[in-house]
């Protein structure tokens, strides 16, 4: 086992369902180091062990099971979840939770959280949710993902929709600097950019808040555009418990759509097959388009076209885009700090992009 893998335990008394949970970890790269039949079997291989786990994943149904030791473990750094059958009485154990009935539930409420496992919005009436939410992410640095982000963001709400902006960069924020909005990162609520169009900006001081407002934000809004800027090793970042990777597992249980931008040279394209493995290993909710980022404009085929559609297509993504260059346009947008459609609502770059806004908008 690597030093890096994420390490479990289950005490679950149903054998059907302490399968199914050991068999997804398992698949989401998940080292399942123990698995107890009772309570008191558990204790005694926690005392022979150099090391708490990571997670542990308990039924209420455990024969000898204990809240008090539960919450002593909780108090240590383990991130506890406690699942009741079907029809149990959830004023036994206020603490517990339904059990997840499929693999992308139970890894959405596993994967690394900041937040207490027993306040997760895992009973989210999704019924109810009214807004449509896209991440926008790198397979490497400088594809362009923070000009679509912003861009998109802006002419969906020039379509009338209510949308959120979510700078969740976590090592180069700069869509406050690009828009000349400074205070995003401080503010307590949503602050608004434009008309129809607010945004916030994820640090680590208020990772929290952050998601919190993530939440709401799911019944407030119509869209919300999160730019999640590179992706470097997926799997650690969603079974780790760094606040940089928790918007992007915020977004791997919530997300409708998660567009993935890449350039197409020689290096890039490798970075990108590299990432398309990961994602195909890595179970998320939302599906996939894959955008080869600063294109020409020649519709013939060349080399590059090729080796970006060969690296993509295993994954069988919900689309395939382009995304065109248009420097000059992005210099003149950044340099007065606008969008492209109040610097140059004509270039080439805008159209596209409020074609892509026209596209999920209808």
């Amino acid at each position: 086992m690597s030093d890096s893998q994420s390490r479990a335990i289950t005490a679950i008394h149903g054998t059907d369902f302490e399968s199914f949970v050991a068999s997804t970890l398992f698949s989401q790269g998940w080292s399942v180091s123990y698995r107890a039949l009772d309570w008191n079997s558990l204790l005694t291989f926690l005392e022979d062990s150099s090391q708490l786990p990571d997670v542990l994943l308990c039924s209420t149904d455990l024969e000898g099971i204990n809240l008090n030791q539960i919450l002593e473990f909780i108090s240590k750094g383990v991130r506890v979840f406690l699942f009741r059958k079907e029809g149990a009485l959830a004023s036994d154990f206020p603490t517990s939770i339904p059990q997840p009935s499929t693999a992308l539930e139970l890894i959405g409420l596993v994967r690394g959280s900041i937040r207490s496992p027993m306040v997760r919005d895992s009973n989210v009436d999704t019924q109810k949710i009214r807004a449509r939410v896209i991440g926008v992410a790198a397979a490497q640095s400088a594809s362009g993902c923070t000009t679509l982000a912003i861009n998109l963001a802006a002419e969906l709400a020039l379509s009338g929709s209510r949308t959120l902006l979510i700078d969740a960069h976590p090592t180069a924020p700069s869509i406050a600097i690009l828009l000349g909005e400074q205070g995003l990162h401080s503010t307590k609520g949503f602050q608004q950019c434009g008309s129809g169009f607010w945004g916030i900006e994820v640090t680590q001081e208020n990772i929290t808040e952050s998601l919190s407002l993530l939440d709401i934000a799911l019944f407030e809004f119509d869209f919300i555009i999160l730019d999640l800027g590179t992706i470097h090793d997926l799997g650690n970042v969603l079974s780790g418990r760094r606040w940089s990777g928790e918007t992007l597992v915020w977004v791997a249980s919530h997300a409708d759509d998660l567009w993935v931008l890449s350039k197409s040279d020689r290096l890039a394209v490798e970075r990108l097959r590299k990432l398309v493995h990961d994602l195909h290993r890595n179970s998320m909710k939302p599906s996939i388009t894959f955008i080869q980022s600063f294109t020409k404009s020649s519709r013939r085929a060349n080399a590059q076209d090729e080796a970006f559609l060969a690296a993509v297509t295993p994954l069988r993504p919900k689309a395939l885009l382009r995304y065109p260059l248009d420097s000059r346009s992005v210099a003149t947008a950044e340099n007065s700090q606008e969008t492209l459609y109040q610097s140059n609502e004509k270039s080439f770059l805008r159209k596209s992009i409020q074609g892509l806004s026209g596209e999920i908008g209808s």
